[in-house]
């Protein structure tokens, strides 16, 4: 992250220091995203009081299973090639999966499950749209 001109401007004549550039150290606390690289393990995260413990077990994948991940890639599926209209289902599924499994301790497999059920549950719901023009169209009675 850089500071650009019009951000460098704004700066020197509020007389402010620019927020500092912090690296990315990959302990980053599950629940607010601070950076957890200088805090002490046993301690808490300064942004939301969440354990850091919670945040460092997150990041080891487990051995747990979760039905709401396949349920999630199910509906995403019957979403792209059946009924589009399952479509946002499938996306608030994955997206309440996803967020479950971020406390760690979850299987890769059921990760990428999630994940693929929210992008076939998008490309479903984007199929509404033509879909319900198409039915306006025939509806109307318009010929091409």
């Amino acid at each position: 992250m850089s500071v650009d001109a019009p951000e460098a401007i704004w700066y020197t004549t509020h007389m402010v220091q620019p927020p500092p550039i912090v690296e990315d150290s990959g302990y980053a606390c599950v629940e607010c995203g601070y950076d957890l690289s200088a805090s002490p393990i046993g301690s808490k995260c300064p942004e939301c009081g969440r354990p850091i413990v919670e945040s460092l077990k997150a990041r080891e994948p487990g051995k747990k299973k979760t039905l709401m991940a396949t349920l999630s890639l199910v509906l995403g599926i019957v979403s792209v090639f059946v009924f589009p209209f399952a479509g946002p289902v499938a996306i608030y599924v994955s997206h309440r999966t996803r967020k479950k499994m971020k406390l760690g301790g979850y299987d890769d497999s059921c990760q990428q499950m999630a994940r693929a059920g929210l992008a076939l549950g998008i490309a479903g719901t984007v199929l509404i749209v033509p879909i319900m023009v198409w039915i306006t169209i025939r509806a109307a009675g318009w010929t091409f």
